[in-house]
Protein backbone atom coordinates (compact mmCIF):
# COMPACT_ATOMS: atom_id res chain seq x y z
CA UNK A 1 0.00 0.00 0.00
CA UNK A 2 2.81 2.35 0.95
CA UNK A 3 4.61 1.58 -2.51
CA UNK A 4 1.63 2.95 -4.24
CA UNK A 5 1.31 5.54 -2.43
CA UNK A 6 4.70 6.72 -3.13
CA UNK A 7 4.13 5.64 -6.64
CA UNK A 8 1.29 8.63 -6.66
CA UNK A 9 3.07 11.36 -5.10
CA UNK A 10 1.88 10.62 -1.69
CA UNK A 11 -2.09 11.65 -2.74
CA UNK A 12 -3.58 9.49 -0.48
CA UNK A 13 -6.72 8.99 -2.14
CA UNK A 14 -4.60 6.38 -4.00
CA UNK A 15 -5.50 3.62 -1.73
CA UNK A 16 -8.96 3.43 -2.76
CA UNK A 17 -7.68 2.36 -6.07
CA UNK A 18 -9.17 -1.26 -6.53
CA UNK A 19 -6.02 -2.99 -8.31
CA UNK A 20 -3.76 -1.75 -5.19
CA UNK A 21 -6.46 -3.15 -2.73
CA UNK A 22 -5.75 -6.20 -4.98
CA UNK A 23 -1.60 -6.18 -4.35
CA UNK A 24 -1.49 -5.16 -0.82
CA UNK A 25 -3.64 -8.19 0.20
CA UNK A 26 -1.85 -10.08 -2.22
CA UNK A 27 1.41 -9.17 -0.61
CA UNK A 28 -0.42 -9.71 3.04
CA UNK A 29 -1.10 -13.45 2.25
CA UNK A 30 2.37 -14.13 0.46
CA UNK A 31 3.69 -12.84 3.70
CA UNK A 32 1.42 -15.35 5.59
CA UNK A 33 2.54 -18.02 3.40
CA UNK A 34 5.88 -17.66 3.73
CA UNK A 35 5.76 -17.18 7.84
CA UNK A 36 3.65 -21.07 7.71
CA UNK A 37 5.91 -22.40 5.91
CA UNK A 38 8.91 -20.89 8.05
CA UNK A 39 7.27 -22.74 10.87
CA UNK A 40 6.63 -26.24 8.89
CA UNK A 41 10.47 -26.56 7.79
CA UNK A 42 11.90 -24.65 11.71
CA UNK A 43 9.69 -27.16 13.43
CA UNK A 44 12.59 -28.18 15.24
CA UNK A 45 14.50 -25.09 15.70
CA UNK A 46 11.54 -23.57 17.29
CA UNK A 47 11.07 -26.76 19.80
CA UNK A 48 14.55 -24.91 21.37
CA UNK A 49 14.21 -21.39 20.27
CA UNK A 50 10.90 -20.70 20.51
CA UNK A 51 8.68 -23.46 22.24
CA UNK A 52 4.90 -21.54 22.69
CA UNK A 53 4.96 -20.93 19.45
CA UNK A 54 1.43 -22.67 17.67
CA UNK A 55 3.15 -25.98 16.15
CA UNK A 56 5.77 -27.01 18.76
CA UNK A 57 4.02 -26.35 21.14
CA UNK A 58 1.10 -28.70 19.84
CA UNK A 59 -1.74 -25.97 19.02
CA UNK A 60 -1.22 -26.39 15.45
CA UNK A 61 -0.54 -29.61 13.49
CA UNK A 62 2.36 -29.62 11.01
CA UNK A 63 0.98 -30.30 8.13
CA UNK A 64 -1.81 -27.97 8.45
CA UNK A 65 0.66 -25.45 8.31
CA UNK A 66 1.61 -26.92 4.95
CA UNK A 67 -2.03 -26.20 3.39
CA UNK A 68 -2.48 -23.64 5.01
CA UNK A 69 0.33 -21.52 3.64
CA UNK A 70 -0.48 -23.70 -0.21
CA UNK A 71 -3.83 -21.88 0.04
CA UNK A 72 -3.07 -18.36 0.54
CA UNK A 73 -0.22 -18.71 -2.45
CA UNK A 74 -3.03 -19.97 -4.51
CA UNK A 75 -4.93 -16.88 -3.67
CA UNK A 76 -2.06 -14.25 -4.12
CA UNK A 77 -1.69 -15.37 -7.56
CA UNK A 78 -5.39 -15.52 -8.40
CA UNK A 79 -5.14 -11.96 -7.71
CA UNK A 80 -2.18 -11.20 -9.55
CA UNK A 81 -4.12 -11.98 -12.58
CA UNK A 82 -7.08 -9.63 -12.00
CA UNK A 83 -4.51 -6.96 -11.58
CA UNK A 84 -2.02 -7.29 -14.82
CA UNK A 85 0.68 -9.32 -15.96
CA UNK A 86 3.40 -7.82 -14.09
CA UNK A 87 1.81 -8.53 -10.70
CA UNK A 88 0.64 -12.28 -11.82
CA UNK A 89 4.80 -12.07 -12.56
CA UNK A 90 5.53 -11.00 -9.64
CA UNK A 91 3.46 -13.10 -7.31
CA UNK A 92 4.90 -15.89 -9.33
CA UNK A 93 8.14 -15.00 -8.76
CA UNK A 94 8.04 -13.91 -5.20
CA UNK A 95 5.84 -17.43 -4.38
CA UNK A 96 8.68 -18.92 -6.02
CA UNK A 97 11.31 -17.33 -3.63
CA UNK A 98 9.47 -17.95 -0.48
CA UNK A 99 9.06 -21.87 -1.05
CA UNK A 100 13.00 -22.05 -2.18
CA UNK A 101 13.70 -20.26 1.05
CA UNK A 102 12.17 -21.98 3.60
CA UNK A 103 13.29 -25.14 1.64
CA UNK A 104 16.70 -24.58 0.69
CA UNK A 105 17.97 -21.36 0.99
CA UNK A 106 17.14 -20.66 4.60
CA UNK A 107 20.62 -23.04 5.61
CA UNK A 108 22.70 -21.03 3.17
CA UNK A 109 24.50 -18.44 4.89
CA UNK A 110 24.00 -14.69 3.94
CA UNK A 111 22.30 -15.92 0.50
CA UNK A 112 19.12 -16.55 2.60
CA UNK A 113 18.90 -13.15 4.41
CA UNK A 114 19.51 -11.35 1.12
CA UNK A 115 16.45 -13.26 -0.15
CA UNK A 116 14.63 -12.12 2.41
CA UNK A 117 15.16 -8.53 2.11
CA UNK A 118 14.99 -8.90 -2.03
CA UNK A 119 11.31 -9.99 -1.19
CA UNK A 120 10.90 -6.99 1.25
CA UNK A 121 12.07 -4.76 -0.97
CA UNK A 122 9.82 -6.15 -4.32
CA UNK A 123 6.68 -5.52 -2.19
CA UNK A 124 7.10 -1.62 -2.24
CA UNK A 125 7.64 -2.24 -6.31
CA UNK A 126 4.69 -4.26 -6.88
CA UNK A 127 2.84 -1.48 -5.05
CA UNK A 128 3.75 0.91 -8.05
CA UNK A 129 3.15 -1.73 -10.73
CA UNK A 130 -0.68 -1.64 -9.40
CA UNK A 131 -0.48 1.92 -9.86
CA UNK A 132 1.22 1.85 -13.01
CA UNK A 133 4.22 3.54 -12.56
CA UNK A 134 7.06 2.37 -10.06
CA UNK A 135 8.59 5.57 -10.09
CA UNK A 136 8.69 6.75 -6.34
CA UNK A 137 9.40 3.08 -4.73
CA UNK A 138 12.67 2.30 -5.78
CA UNK A 139 14.08 4.82 -2.94
CA UNK A 140 12.26 2.63 0.20
CA UNK A 141 12.64 -0.12 -1.89
CA UNK A 142 16.50 0.16 -1.55
CA UNK A 143 15.87 1.07 2.02
CA UNK A 144 13.82 -1.83 2.99
CA UNK A 145 16.94 -4.30 1.17
CA UNK A 146 19.83 -2.55 4.00
CA UNK A 147 17.40 -2.38 6.86
CA UNK A 148 15.82 -5.98 6.67
CA UNK A 149 19.49 -7.70 5.63
CA UNK A 150 20.79 -6.23 8.87
CA UNK A 151 17.90 -7.10 10.82
CA UNK A 152 17.66 -10.66 9.58
CA UNK A 153 21.51 -11.30 10.57
CA UNK A 154 20.62 -9.99 14.42
CA UNK A 155 17.92 -12.82 13.83
CA UNK A 156 20.47 -15.11 13.14
CA UNK A 157 22.43 -13.92 15.78
CA UNK A 158 18.77 -14.10 18.34
CA UNK A 159 18.54 -17.74 17.23
CA UNK A 160 22.20 -19.15 17.31
CA UNK A 161 21.49 -21.76 19.87
CA UNK A 162 19.00 -23.97 18.11
CA UNK A 163 20.10 -23.14 14.64
CA UNK A 164 23.57 -25.23 16.27
CA UNK A 165 21.83 -27.92 17.83
CA UNK A 166 20.10 -28.66 14.62
CA UNK A 167 23.18 -27.99 12.73
CA UNK A 168 21.70 -25.06 10.30
CA UNK A 169 24.35 -23.05 8.84
CA UNK A 170 24.10 -19.11 9.16
CA UNK A 171 26.68 -16.47 9.26
CA UNK A 172 25.62 -16.25 13.20
CA UNK A 173 26.51 -19.87 13.51
CA UNK A 174 29.68 -20.23 11.40
CA UNK A 175 31.21 -16.90 12.62
CA UNK A 176 29.00 -14.72 15.03
CA UNK A 177 31.52 -11.85 15.52
CA UNK A 178 31.71 -11.45 11.49
CA UNK A 179 27.55 -11.54 11.51
CA UNK A 180 28.09 -8.95 13.63
CA UNK A 181 30.16 -6.95 11.54
CA UNK A 182 28.37 -7.75 8.31
CA UNK A 183 25.30 -6.39 10.41
CA UNK A 184 26.74 -3.11 11.28
CA UNK A 185 27.97 -2.79 7.68
CA UNK A 186 23.89 -2.72 6.37
CA UNK A 187 23.27 -0.46 9.43
CA UNK A 188 26.36 2.06 8.38
CA UNK A 189 25.06 1.57 4.59
CA UNK A 190 21.63 2.73 5.78
CA UNK A 191 22.47 5.99 7.78
CA UNK A 192 25.05 6.62 4.71
CA UNK A 193 22.44 6.11 2.00
CA UNK A 194 19.65 8.23 3.83
CA UNK A 195 20.83 11.90 2.89
CA UNK A 196 21.11 10.88 -0.75
CA UNK A 197 17.80 11.36 -1.99
CA UNK A 198 17.59 14.59 0.09
CA UNK A 199 21.55 15.67 -1.77
CA UNK A 200 19.96 15.02 -5.14
CA UNK A 201 16.46 16.79 -4.50
CA UNK A 202 14.23 13.81 -4.47
CA UNK A 203 12.80 14.58 -1.04
CA UNK A 204 12.66 17.23 0.77
CA UNK A 205 14.35 18.44 4.20
CA UNK A 206 11.28 17.24 6.37
CA UNK A 207 12.40 13.75 5.02
CA UNK A 208 16.14 14.55 5.77
CA UNK A 209 15.72 15.94 9.70
CA UNK A 210 13.00 12.71 10.52
CA UNK A 211 15.17 10.12 8.82
CA UNK A 212 18.33 11.55 10.77
CA UNK A 213 16.70 11.75 14.16
CA UNK A 214 13.88 8.73 13.93
CA UNK A 215 16.28 6.40 12.23
CA UNK A 216 19.87 6.79 11.94
CA UNK A 217 20.08 8.09 15.88
CA UNK A 218 18.42 4.55 16.75
CA UNK A 219 20.68 3.00 14.84
CA UNK A 220 23.66 4.05 16.17
CA UNK A 221 22.84 3.22 19.47
CA UNK A 222 21.14 -0.35 17.94
CA UNK A 223 24.37 -0.84 16.66
CA UNK A 224 26.47 0.19 19.57
CA UNK A 225 24.29 -2.27 21.94
CA UNK A 226 24.78 -5.13 19.49
CA UNK A 227 29.10 -4.00 19.49
CA UNK A 228 29.00 -4.41 23.08
CA UNK A 229 26.31 -7.70 23.81
CA UNK A 230 25.63 -10.26 21.28
CA UNK A 231 24.07 -12.28 23.84
CA UNK A 232 20.38 -13.60 22.85
CA UNK A 233 18.45 -11.14 24.86
CA UNK A 234 20.05 -8.01 23.53
CA UNK A 235 19.71 -9.63 19.76
CA UNK A 236 16.12 -9.62 20.78
CA UNK A 237 15.53 -6.67 21.82
CA UNK A 238 17.66 -5.02 18.92
CA UNK A 239 15.42 -6.92 16.20
CA UNK A 240 12.07 -5.74 17.70
CA UNK A 241 13.12 -2.27 18.04
CA UNK A 242 14.51 -2.33 14.43
CA UNK A 243 10.99 -3.54 13.51
CA UNK A 244 8.93 -0.82 14.95
CA UNK A 245 11.61 1.80 13.68
CA UNK A 246 10.71 0.60 9.90
CA UNK A 247 7.35 2.43 10.33
CA UNK A 248 9.39 5.96 10.97
CA UNK A 249 11.65 5.30 8.14
CA UNK A 250 8.23 5.18 6.24
CA UNK A 251 7.13 8.40 7.95
CA UNK A 252 9.74 10.11 6.57
CA UNK A 253 9.94 8.91 3.23
CA UNK A 254 6.29 9.98 2.29
CA UNK A 255 6.76 13.24 4.23
CA UNK A 256 9.77 14.31 1.64
CA UNK A 257 7.21 12.67 -1.04
CA UNK A 258 4.37 14.89 0.15
CA UNK A 259 6.39 18.42 0.93
CA UNK A 260 8.17 17.68 -2.96
CA UNK A 261 4.76 17.22 -4.30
Amino acid sequence: MMGGLFAAGGKFEIITDLKLIYVSTAALLMLSAGNAMNDYCDYNIDRINKPNRPIPSGRILRRNALIYASVLISFSIVLGILVNLYALGIAVLVSGLLIFYAFSLKGVPFIGNLTVSSLTAITFISGGVAVGSIHGTLIPGIFAFLFTTAREIVKDLEDTEGDLKNQVNTLATLNPKAAVLVTLSFMLAVIMFSPVPYIFGWYTWHYLLSIMCGVNVVLIFLGYQLWKDMSKSSCTFIQRCMKWDIFIGLAAIYMGTIFQR
